[in-house]
């Protein structure tokens, strides 16, 4: 397996960390950009989407809960640090040119 030059996976390891501000919007942008175009982009913006597409209903759920039992915030509280940790190791491999999966449900198949 070929390396990818550093400018494309510095920018692959930004997508990651900029979708925890932007969730799910900034990996189908950049799959839709990239599909076509580049496979390392878009084999990246598949691994957020399943990322995203497991824990936002997910965190959803939970906050919907919180509002008739608050001692389950305390959940989504958890379910965003996890979330943010997953973010930054996949930011880390993904810069250093190692593989990452997310350990989160497939919607979307990636090909490393």
């Amino acid at each position: 397996m070929k390396k990818e030059a550093f400018l494309n996976r510095g920018l692959a390891s930004l997508m990651h960390l900029f979708s925890l501000l932007l969730t799910f919007i900034l990996p189908i942008l950049v799959y839709l950009v990239s599909r076509n175009k580049n496979k390392y982009f878009a084999d990246h913006a598949k691994e957020g989407m399943n990322l995203h597409f497991t824990f936002f209903p997910v965190f959803l759920l939970l906050t919907f809960i919180s509002k008739k039992w608050s001692a389950v915030s305390i959940l989504s509280f958890t379910l965003i640090i996890l979330e943010t940790i997953l973010i930054l190791i996949a930011a880390i491999y993904t810069l250093n040119g190692k593989k990452f999966s997310y350990p989160v449900i497939r919607y979307f198949k990636v090909n490393h």
